[in-house]
């Protein structure tokens, strides 16, 4: 039961919102809110004290006590006329990694129940996600999720792909965020004949739950378990590592949720209303969009688009005179300026705009971030115009029996709409709630590109979590603020549909108060009144306006236009109710490139031009003097220093405790990726169910025997005959033999890794008898194929008998000649190595797979840096003549790419700049510098 009170927080990563709502007859409402800097980081590392801090500075807005006098930030004791609720993302929020088989089918489905409990995802690995095994665990390794979610395998599928993503994760050995040798939570939901092999893996590593599998059939999806097995363990487990979070947990009225579920809750109130909604929060490093559509609710975090520290990926991902030169003012080196804008703002994530051209800049980029964003979350969770049939379905590959087949399936269930099914966006984050209500209007209209009529929404201080929580305890409480009072109502947007373009009349007339308003194609029209009025519309044969209240679940989500005869126009005699002070933009653009009408109709074009003209030469860095200084002069402080180096996984330490190393001496190094993990299913092989006493009787082999490709593993000589094989089992692979489960009749098997690295020759035409000249037309490997000891190299038929030759190593293909009828096998993969990248002496070495080296050198901080870890003597260009070799030098600035290439020709390891033009950078690079 609520009390007369309610204090409603959202505990975000960054700020700490507090809300007051107050009872007023039967309903509540909102009276004001108070924010502070959460306090989850050092050196406070604990949520309590920007919690009452948030507090607090509500109790001095209101001008009245919240909390009991002898409340503490350590002990915070409401008064007892107030409830308290919260939302949390505190800390990067509910952090998840998704390790499924392929990106399009398990993967995809763990990201929709990860992105549904709201979660953040760190990252997703697939076996088909284009990373080495070593990058796979070296990404492992510098993540810190609270839940790793594992998913992977159709009912009944083979496991192959599953235990060699087991195998990545364990050898990897995460951490977790708060507490480093805390047990991370691992929900395996994938293929439950894997339950067994991933319990006795990972039971002692990690805190292990087994669910049931998220994808049991290819067309079928089952998230609800995992995502209820997931809050479980953000309540009970996440929260109970965070600092501070156990005491909240003692002192809220109902459970904690993440804030992005307090989303989807309110989203889930306006669908409950008839509308059809979506929601875009975008912030500095992520957008978020949430939509509702006919009772299913959807979430997808785009976690490389925001307006700080990943605006440089939304610039990455345009195209400059497509997407931003339209809104752009026409003045001398203005490309130059807006380049050096977005990089300054990576580096200087806090910086605000000042001027009228940077808040155009934030906005156009702003626009395109959340295009970018809306894109994707269609993509993952909509059958779209875009998204085809060939694109969705993977050819089958066809492999042999010990290797997964990976295809992309259709989804078990069509949740397709058109976009002018939507009737609501809104619109969050600091550059939309910071704007003025012109700007706003402009944002949302030119991001989401509404269709038909769209009521267009501002949560200006984004308090949608807070209505959810709300929504939990008294759902009819929070429908009524979410309806009435919370959200600001910006415009109505009207977008006609199209059959054909070409027409030159008007394309269609509105009529307000009587006053006939016709507006052409391409055009923008932008009327706002003083009083409550009603619009009509009169639309020609070309074009007609969706009825807004029309709501269709099958029909595809593509251009309207292509289904114009399922979607109800609305006819002349219907009409809108127009709000005083709400304005109206009807627009007939029909083209996706952005262009200035709307910002001209906003009169939001109001930028002295002449008065940038002399700032657009500003460069990438724009350093206080002070560290300006520094870097030129020289630093009259040493510190000694530990550098710990470490390997993807147990590898070759190359050094000792006490041995001197320079920047290029080797020190550690994996020669090989982790070996293969191969199941052997005694069953299946010998095509038979087989008891446990059968399987003790027969099986030839026992753990940690060595075994040959081919070797005969197993052998029940009342099955074999000599026309039939069927009770014989033998080894794919030269390898250990870890683990026999006799109940199943499982045996896991590990790679031996003994490749060569010196080229071998296979003499291929002696072995299918063939002339050397015709070797090629019966290979079945290419020309620098990997090809693993064991693989079919080439066959033969002669005679109803197929000959066929099998790789005797593990290795590249570096050579097929039809001269000797051989070809050449080598390991070419190369080695991952660490060099030392210092001066300085081994002080530790652990376990294989860690280096800790000691120095002594000066530190300076710098914003970002490119391509790999480099060492060597540091010289000041301008100083020293010459001698640069192996050298990182410093220069105060860079202005030009020629200036930049020169420095390539010095044989210099390294520099360090103060200032560089974001051209010169972007030159050099070859790209743009997308996410620092």
């Amino acid at each position: 039961m609520l009390k007369e009170n309610i204090i409603i927080t959202d505990i975000g990563s960054t700020t700490t919102k507090a809300l007051f709502l107050k009872k007023n007859n039967n309903s509540y409402q909102f009276v004001d809110y108070a924010t502070a800097y959460t306090t989850v980081e050092k050196p406070e590392e604990n949520v309590l004290i920007g919690l009452y801090n948030s507090i607090k500075g509500l109790e001095q807005k209101l001008g009245f006590e919240i909390l009991e006098p002898q409340s503490e930030t350590d002990k915070l004791q409401f008064k007892s006329n107030f409830s308290y609720l919260t939302t949390s993302s505190a800390g990067g929020g509910l952090q998840i990694l998704v390790i499924g088989l392929t990106k399009f089918d398990s993967a995809a489905s763990a990201e929709r129940a990860a992105y549904g409990v709201g979660g953040v995802l760190l990252e997703t690995l697939a076996i088909d996600d284009k990373r080495s095994t070593i990058d796979k665990m070296k990404l492992i390794n510098t993540l810190h999720p609270d839940i790793i979610l594992f998913s992977g395998g159709v009912e009944g599928g083979a496991l192959f792909s599953v235990y060699r993503m087991a195998e990545i994760l364990k050898l990897a050995k995460p951490s977790q965020k708060f507490t480093p040798n805390a047990k991370i939570p691992l929900v395996f939901a994938g293929n439950s004949a894997a339950s067994e092999y991933i319990q006795s893996l990972f039971s002692e590593r990690f805190e292990l739950h087994i669910s049931p599998n998220l994808r049991p059939t290819m067309k079928e999806e089952n998230l609800e378990p995992v995502k209820e097995k997931i809050h479980e363990l953000f309540m009970n487990s996440v929260m109970e590592q965070a600092p501070g979070y156990p005491k909240v947990k003692k002192i809220v009225d109902s459970d904690i949720i993440p804030t992005p579920v307090g989303v989807l809750n309110t989203l889930k109130i306006l669908g409950k209303n008839g509308m059809t909604a979506i929601l875009f929060d975008i912030g500095g490093a992520t957008t978020d969009i949430f939509s509702n559509a006919f009772g299913h609710h959807h979430r997808t975090v785009s976690a490389n688009f925001g307006m700080s520290y990943s605006i440089g990926n939304i610039l990455a991902s345009a195209d400059y005179d497509h997407d931003f030169a339209p809104y752009l003012p026409q003045i001398p080196n203005i490309k130059e300026y807006f380049q050096n804008y977005v990089g300054n703002k990576v580096l200087y994530p806090i910086f605000n705009p000042e001027t009228e051209l940077d808040k155009l800049i934030e906005y156009i980029i702003a626009i395109k971030g959340i295009k970018l964003a809306v894109s994707q979350h269609f993509k993952m969770h909509f059958n779209t115009a875009s998204i085809g049939i060939l694109e969705r379905l993977k050819e089958l590959t066809s492999r042999d029996k010990w290797v997964e087949k990976m295809y992309h399936p259709y989804f078990n269930e069509v949740l397709d709409f058109k976009m002018s099914d939507i009737n609501v966006a809104i619109g969050a984050g600091g550059v939309i709630s910071h704007a003025n209500k012109e700007s706003a209007i402009f944002l949302l209209a030119e991001s989401f590109a509404p269709v038909g009529v769209t009521e267009l929404w501002r949560d200006k201080h984004f308090i949608s979590p807070h209505l959810g929580v709300l929504s939990v305890v008294d759902e009819a409480i929070a429908e009524e603020m979410i309806l009435n009072s919370c959200f600001e109502k910006l415009a109505i947007h009207v977008k006609p549909i199209f059959r054909k373009t070409n027409f030159k009349t008007e394309a269609l007339k509105v009529i307000i108060d009587n006053v006939d308003y016709p507006i052409q194609i391409n055009d923008v029209f932008y009327f706002k009144g003083e009083k409550p009025v009603v619009v009509r519309f009169v639309t020609n044969k070309h074009c007609f306006i969706p009825d807004r209240n029309h709501a269709s679940t099958k029909t595809p989500f593509m251009q309207d236009s292509i289904h114009r005869k399922e979607i109800p126009a609305l006819d002349s005699q219907q009409v809108i109710k127009l709000e005083a002070n709400i304005p109206l933009i009807v627009d007939t653009r029909n083209s996706e490139l952005g262009d200035d009408k709307l910002l001209k109709k906003l009169n939001l074009y109001n930028i002295d031009c002449q008065l940038k003209t002399a700032m657009t030469n500003v460069d990438i860095f724009e350093v206080k003097q002070e560290e300006e200084n520094n870097l030129i002069s020289p630093i009259h402080y040493q510190q000694q220093q530990i550098l710990p180096f470490k390997l993807p996984y147990s590898g070759t330490v190359l050094v000792k405790a006490g041995d001197k190393v320079e920047p290029d001496t080797l020190i550690a190094e994996n020669k090989l990726e982790p070996p293969r993990i191969f199941v052997v299913i005694l069953p299946a092989l010998v095509q038979s169910n087989l008891t446990e006493e059968q399987i003790r009787k027969n099986i030839l082999i026992k753990e940690n025997d060595i075994v040959a490709a081919e070797d005969l593993i197993y052998k029940d000589p009342t099955s074999l005959s000599l026309f039939n094989n069927a009770g014989a089992a033998y080894s794919p692979v030269r390898g250990v033999v870890e683990k026999i489960n006799y109940e199943s009749g499982s045996i896991i098997i590990r790679e031996i890794q003994d490749y060569s690295h010196d080229p071998v020759k296979v003499n291929l035409a002696k072995e299918l008898q063939v002339k050397n000249k015709n070797i090629k037309g019966y290979m079945k490997k290419q020309l620098g194929e990997f090809v693993y000891a064991g693989d079919i190299l080439a066959s033969n038929m002669q005679n109803g008998v197929c000959k066929l030759v099998k790789s005797p190593y593990s290795g590249n293909i570096t050579e097929i000649n039809p001269q000797t009828g051989s070809v050449m096998i080598c390991y070419l993969k190369k080695p991952h190595q660490i060099f030392a990248q210092c001066f300085g002496e081994v002080v530790d070495v652990i376990e294989n797979e860690q280096v800790d080296i000691a120095f002594t050198g000066n530190q300076i901080n710098g914003k970002i840096g490119f391509s790999k870890d480099r060492g060597g003597y540091l010289k000041i260009y301008e100083l020293d003549a010459s001698g640069f070799d192996n050298s990182i030098i410093y220069t105060p600035h860079i202005s030009t790419l020629t200036e930049l290439n020169s420095f390539t020709s010095l044989g210099i390891n390294g520099m360090i700049v103060n200032t560089m033009s974001y051209t010169a950078l972007k030159g050099f690079l070859g790209k743009d510098i997308g996410v620092a």
